[in-house]
This record gives C-alpha cells, structure tokens and sequence, in this order.
C-alpha cells in the first residue's frame, strides 16, 4: 500500500498528460468524465497512476469514484487547474506525521489569475471547528483514507459542479467530518498554486445561484438557516445587479426548495 494518493477530478481527458502537468510525483488515481467507460494504468518511476474514464457527470460522484477506488493510507483530493510545487507528497505525509492525531488537514495554496499570484492562502498549524473551516476548497484537503472508511464519508453527488445544485460538495463534506467526529486541522505547508482564469462550471451570480445557495444553506445548517440567509444575500452586494432583497428572496426559496431537493428549475 503507497503512502499518498493524488484523487484528481477531471473531465474529458485523452491520455495521462495532465498528472504531467499538474506536476503529480506519487500515485493518483483520475477519475475522468468523458464520452466512454474504460479503466487505464501508467507506471512511472515505480509512481502509479490510474485513470478511470466513465460517461458520468458531476463533480460529487466523480470525487466518490476516485475515492471508492484509493487505496492509499493518506489521500489528496485535486482539481486539474492545480499545479503541486516538487516535494509535495513528502511534504504532506510529513504534517501527518507532525499530526498524528489529525484526521483531515487542510493546506494552503496560491491563487493565480493571468499568470499572476493574486491570492495566498496561507494557514497556520492549528486544529480547527465547523465555524472556521467551511470556506476551503476541497483541492487542499487531505485525508486518512482508513478514517473516511470508517466513517462512511463520501461527497454529496447533488452538490457541485454538474449537479443540481451548482457548488457545496467540500462544504458539505467537511461538515460530516466534523458531525461524525474527526479531527481537522490546517498546516502552514502550501500545495502549489491553483489557476482561477475561468471555471467551466461557474455562471454568474445570477437567482439560481442565490436559490442554490439557500438549499446549501438548509443544508450545512439545518438549525440556524432561515437566521444566515439575511447574512449571506448581504455579502454578495458587489457582485451582483440584483438588489439584497431579491438576493434573499431567493436564498429563501432555496431554503423552502431544499426541503425536498427541488431544482431551480422546478
């Protein structure tokens, strides 16, 4: 059993380039939406990567996929527009090691726009609770395969990219680490840096995503989101032509929707 796997989500890949270009140097296992269903392996330097191609969409199964198939004592979740500095498997097993109580660390990244670093999200060595954890992207999570397992903790496959329900699969995710007892924490050690161009799933901020938002909300929250959803139509203000009234409207709507998981469509 290999000490670290890479768990890439991914879609419409040909061949292994992109672990190339991610800059990939320890076994990873790819899962792949595309047009067609087959499984392919490339060895390397004694590194494993496996890709698994099926005609599926969203990014919650696609994750599940991966995961379902690691075996791996430690697992790194990824996007494909993240680029790994040289020395980044040795590097996370060595916060593990620093942690060994720690079930899930999250790690910081760099954020690049043009080509340009715009952003450092850099954290320090420190454990962490459900209020102070759920704005991290699942690219920087990594995990103690066996604690998952354990657990039975997957990602949602009706949150996401390609799914009903547009983002919140690593929101929801940390969330049932924390409700079934493991332990979080961050670490200073920074991945890569991860590019933020374009998104090939991001639309705008635009009703469906605000009724997204408030079914994520009832969601993450099954107490207190009716209490949150004035907050959160307040903080887009900027990034969007619809007034906070109408913002809210729709985060309630989605509340009320996510009762039964009714799409925006519905």
């Amino acid at each position: 059993m290999s000490e670290l796997q890479v768990l890439l989500a991914t879609r419409n890949q040909r061949d292994f380039a992109i672990a190339e270009q991610m800059n990939i140097t320890c076994d990873a296992v790819i899962a792949n939406q595309a047009d067609r269903e087959e499984t392919t392996r490339f060895q390397k330097d004694g590194i494993t990567w496996e890709m698994i191609t099926t005609a599926t969409t969203g990014v919650g199964l696609n994750r599940n996929i991966g995961l379902k198939a690691a075996t791996a004592e430690m697992v790194l979740f990824a996007d494909d527009d993240v680029v790994y500095n040289d020395g980044m498997p040795q590097a996370v097993m060595a916060a593990f090691r620093e942690n060994p109580k720690a079930d899930v660390i999250i790690f910081g990244m760099n954020i690049v726009k043009n080509g340009v670093i715009t952003e450092k999200r850099h954290l320090q060595n420190k454990r962490l609770r459900l209020t102070n954890a759920l704005r991290y992207g699942t690219y920087t999570i990594a995990a103690r395969r066996e604690a998952l397992t354990r657990h039975d903790i997957t990602f949602h496959e009706m949150f996401g990219g390609g799914c009903p329900f547009s983002a919140g699969e690593d929101s929801l995710f940390l969330k049932t680490c924390f409700d079934r007892g493991l332990r979080v924490y961050s670490h200073a050690y920074v991945l890569g840096s991860c590019r933020k161009d374009t998104s090939s799933w991001f639309t705008g901020y635009h009703e469906k995503y605000f009724y997204d938002k408030g079914v994520l909300l009832r969601h993450l929250f099954p107490k207190a989101h009716y209490l949150l959803a004035p907050y959160f139509a307040f903080c887009f203000k900027r990034k969007t032509e619809l007034s906070c009234l109408r913002r809210l409207r729709w985060i309630l709507a989605g509340i009320r929707g996510g009762k039964k998981m009714l799409p925006y469509e519905e």
